[in-house]
């Protein structure tokens, strides 16, 4: 195989001189080193007090500290599928990019909770053995940025945009040891985890406050469908045409609906509405799901 080489559909490594890929089929074409628009989700993880860390101990014992929570975090990034960019005393991370992910933001959720995890029994022992109290502060967020690589590729991927701003926000204003997502995030991710009540908070930047939520926990994969909290917007006709369909499937005349559409779009959101009006009238609702990952994800419904 040739080392870094990868399938821009579905990320797996591809064999030499391969010119499709052998897990999902998809032509391979050479990058161009061209940055594009991509729908990420960008997490933010920086840690709390670190000039105190940096005063309690010496600066050899700090980069050690520092590099095994980077490097903890990284795994649990790229176990989810994301990229990795380091941001000083913390971790940035892309889910979406450069490999399009269908559900980036449940990903990103995952991996801040694993962060959390991790970087806990991490300063169980820093504190053990140093004395010091080690905390993250994680913060989410989604929309649309331009990624791609730095010069020729050998200075890395990055995005930017205004979302990878607003993510850093929403680090500042997390608790520690928490997680917090902006409303961009949540609307996304809200059939499948647990969700703290809505909070306003002022942000650098910002005119107004801002909503934001802090995540929770996971929602269990077998758990019943629920219907979103938000209003599912610009779907009006797409919804009445599903809508009629699922009339006759309760009558008796079922048929089989394909939604096609970009990474990003909504499909998912669709099909959540869907199995929730199922499931008002009465009708038993079935969900399954499928990753390119090793990871087992929630189902879509």
């Amino acid at each position: 195989m040739t080392a870094g080489v990868t399938c821009g559909s579905c990320g797996t490594e591809l064999r030499d001189s391969a010119k499709f890929c052998d897990e999902c089929g998809a032509p391979f074409a050479a990058s161009d080193h061209t940055a594009k628009y991509k729908q990420v989700t960008v997490l933010f993880a920086d840690v709390v007090r670190s000039m105190d860390i940096a005063a309690a101990v010496d600066i050899e014992r700090l980069r050690e500290i520092m590099t095994e929570l980077v490097e903890r975090s990284a795994a649990v990034v790229q176990r989810y599928g994301g990229t990795v960019e380091y941001n000083g005393d913390g971790v940035m991370a892309l889910f979406g990019a450069p490999v399009a992910l269908e559900d980036h933001a449940f990903r990103a959720c995952l991996a801040g909770l694993a962060i959390q995890e991790v970087a806990s029994r991490l300063a169980a022992d820093v504190a053990r053995s140093d004395d010091v109290e080690l905390r993250l502060r994680l913060g989410l967020n989604s929309g649309r940025v331009i990624a791609g690589e730095i010069g020729s590729g050998s200075l890395g991927y990055a995005a930017t945009g205004e979302p990878v701003g607003f993510a850093q926000r929403m680090e500042s204003v997390a608790p520690p040891g928490g997680v917090m997502l902006s409303e961009s995030t949540a609307r996304l991710v809200e059939h499948a985890v647990h969700l703290a009540e809505p909070q306003w908070i002022r942000i650098k930047g910002a005119d107004e406050p801002v909503c934001a939520r802090q995540l929770l926990a996971i929602i269990p994969p077998d758990a019943p469908a629920r219907k979103a909290d938000a209003a599912l917007v610009g779907r009006r006709w797409e919804m009445a045409a599903l809508d009629a369909r699922l009339d006759r499937a309760v009558g008796g005349r079922g048929g089989v609906v394909t939604v096609l559409g970009p990474p990003g779009i909504g499909k998912s959101r669709v099909a959540r509405e869907v199995a929730a009006l199922a499931a008002g009238r009465g009708t038993d609702v079935f969900g399954r799901s499928a990753s390119r990952t090793p990871v087992t994800l929630r189902s879509a419904w």
